[in-house]
């Protein structure tokens, strides 16, 4: 977001709507300030005037994805084998079953390509990696604590989980496979095999 320019929480809501249409219509590639501007109802002085330029545009883009992925994405579950399978599922699959549509799912896609060499892109998305990462290592050490999971390394493990899944969103995207539901299939296995002790 631009430094000098305030943007009430309204306005920068409508803009983010907008934006979301825009990728919707047109991907990350072909999008423009005008395409957003034609989103938004307003002229694209109006979008200069708040963010500058695209990129500022779309760092903070990035950052109201990031708001709702994390206030809704952890399941407000004791049990800790049910909080990581609703995890995964939402991540898989959608959050309340609200399903991702594929092609959003290819612009975020898009957006993290961008990150090795857009440092503001990197930011961002380290900053949800990090996250999502750390939340996942919580639920399994819960789980230790609580006697249910074994005795593991909940780094490696939240590690091994959050690739497959984001392998799992990417096959999905760029092939004509159904993999969403393999990858949930395979992580049940991992969670099983890996983290559930023996009856």
């Amino acid at each position: 977001m631009s430094e000098e320019k305030e943007i009430s929480s309204e306005t920068r809501k409508n803009i983010m709507k907008a934006t979301s249409r825009a990728i919707r219509k047109h991907g990350y590639a072909e999008l423009t300030m005008d395409n957003i501007a034609d989103e938004y109802d307003k002229c694209k002085s109006n979008l200069h005037y708040h963010y500058g330029t695209k990129e500022n545009l779309m760092v903070d883009f990035i950052s109201y994805l990031l708001e709702g992925f994390e206030k809704k994405i952890v399941p407000d579950i004791d049990d800790p084998e049910e909080k990581l399978t609703v995890l995964i599922d939402r991540m898989l699959f959608g959050i309340n079953g609200e399903e991702i549509p594929e092609k959003f799912h290819a612009v975020l896609m898009e957006m993290r390509s961008q990150a090795p060499y857009d440092k503001k892109y990197r930011e961002k998305i380290t900053q949800n990696d990090t996250f999502i990462h750390d939340k996942v290592s919580e639920i399994i050490e819960e789980g230790i604590e609580n006697g249910d999971f074994r005795e593991v390394d909940p780094d490696e493990i939240a590690t091994l989980i959050l690739s497959t899944i984001d392998g799992g969103r990417v096959r999905q995207i760029s092939t004509d496979r159904d993999v969403a539901e393999k990858a949930r299939e395979s992580l049940k296995h991992l969670v099983e095999s890996l983290l559930l002790k023996e009856c």
